[in-house]
């Protein structure tokens, strides 16, 4: 049985490219609430922002949290890992080690300060070409809440990556 090695942790809100980032790097394995989100709003026939309005305790979110927790447990077999979500804070990104006590974390920062307006646009333009749509107010929202990386949050390595990087949802 393999043993997670390294996680790399994407860090940055929706529409700043931690997705498309992806193709530039190895791994063997993605944890993305995004992908469950997908699959879950095309089962129940309903599109991807309304997933967001449904409260906690629905059978939709429930259902969600336990694919993903299943999903945590089954990436331990992989030796790459990465956490494709937003873990904009310490609190979310601490709670990762957790899963791999024995694993290297590399930290993957979008740096989007700065450059909300254009995270604003590229929902728009992501909404238009996939359908995909993020309430502003709930972008507005992860924007504030965000706490920059430090070195003493256990991560072996930090890379920054600007936005206009790795940009697919060019008009």
């Amino acid at each position: 049985m393999k043993q997670t090695k390294i996680v790399t942790v994407l860090i940055g809100p929706p529409c700043c490219g931690k997705t498309s980032y992806l193709k530039t790097i190895a791994y063997d394995f993605v944890i993305s609430s995004d992908d469950i989100v997908e699959i879950l709003c095309q089962r129940a026939g309903i599109k991807y922002h309304q997933f967001f309005k449904y409260p906690a305790n629905s059978d939709l979110k429930t259902h969600h949290n336990t694919i993903f927790k299943q999903l945590i447990k089954e990436s331990n077999n992989f030796e790459r890992v990465v956490w494709d979500l937003t873990n904009l804070t310490k609190r979310a990104r601490k709670a990762l080690f957790k899963h791999y006590p024995q694993a290297s974390f590399n930290a993957v920062v979008f740096d989007f300060v700065g450059s909300e307006s254009l995270i604003f646009k590229r929902n728009q333009r992501r909404f238009k070409q996939q359908g995909k749509y993020v309430d502003e107010t709930i972008i507005t929202k992860m924007l504030l809440s965000y706490q920059p990386v430090s070195t003493d949050e256990g991560f072996s390595n930090v890379t920054v990556v600007s936005l206009g990087e790795n940009d697919t949802l060019k008009p």
